[in-house]
């Protein structure tokens, strides 16, 4: 800056090139700096175009919201639908025709559906008193199939059922593991000795049950020790035994006094 009458110099800046970039981009990073603190915790995004505002979102979840309670409602129509046919059936009855037309609401028509001979051998086995397919022979919901854990690792050879148990099932162990592990929380009431130097090891259950595992080879707990469920108990095989065969696992399952079969609580 100069003097206007005398024309001597005043004051002066000099910017050097490098120095003039550096202010630009401060000034730049400066803005950007602005523009995210507005975008974050303003609504600029809302008046700016291409972007969705607020209640356009709303609005799109709402209608989304709309479509699955719609989808829903029909699942459960058809549900009921078929509830009632079934029970329209069982009771000696046709049903009648479902449809339609023009609109979601579901109406009866007059229309009849004419028996097949496949509904007459589903109602003849439903209605016997034996048969898989008897509702007079229906096995026991599998909530109650779930109630505790399994013993073992293994693959059951012998059954329930089978003429030669005795309130037992037979289970092979598997991969090499032959860990035997409490079923459910309780406690050992007996440790007893069997044949051949094998050994069985009874848990009491809350709620009644009794479990007895056989043919323990080697044995870790001991009477009057609390167990949770998945404890290891003992192990098929005997320490220092080279034998080639190992025993298989019995397993019992009582109830109030009264040998059930495992495989009615436990998913194997």
């Amino acid at each position: 800056m100069r003097d206007g009458s005398s024309e001597n110099t005043l004051w002066s800046i000099n910017i050097s090139p490098l120095a003039l970039w550096g202010s630009i981009a401060a000034l730049v990073i400066l803005l950007m700096a602005v523009l995210m603190l507005l975008m974050a915790y303003t609504s600029i995004l809302d008046i700016l175009p291409g972007y969705r505002t607020k209640s356009e979102k709303l609005s799109e979840q709402l209608t989304q919201n709309i479509m699955r309670l719609d989808l829903m409602e029909r699942n459960m129509q058809e549900v009921l639908a078929y509830n009632e046919s079934v029970a329209t059936i069982m009771g000696g009855s046709t049903p009648t025709l479902h449809s339609t037309v023009m609109t979601d609401t579901i109406r009866y028509d007059k229309s009849r559906i004419l028996p097949t001979r496949a509904d007459s051998l589903l109602r003849e086995a439903l209605e016997s008193t034996t048969g898989e397919y008897s509702l007079s022979n229906t096995k026991p919901l599998m909530s109650e199939a779930a109630m505790f854990s399994t013993p073992m690792r293994g693959n059951i050879t012998r059954g329930f059922e089978a003429p030669e148990s005795h309130y037992d099932i037979s289970i092979m162990s598997i991969d090499g593991d032959d860990s035997v592990m409490a079923v459910e929380n309780g406690t050992v009431i007996a440790v007893a000795s069997l044949n051949e130097g094998l050994q069985s090891i009874t848990i009491q259950h809350n709620g009644g049950y009794i479990s007895v595992y056989k043919n323990i080879g080697e044995v870790l707990v001991r009477k009057g020790q609390t167990l949770q469920s998945g404890a290891v108990i003992g192990r098929l095989s005997i320490p220092d035994e080279q034998s080639e065969t190992k025993p298989e696992l019995g397993f019992e399952l009582w109830r109030d006094g009264t040998a059930v079969d495992p495989q009615r609580y436990i998913l194997f």
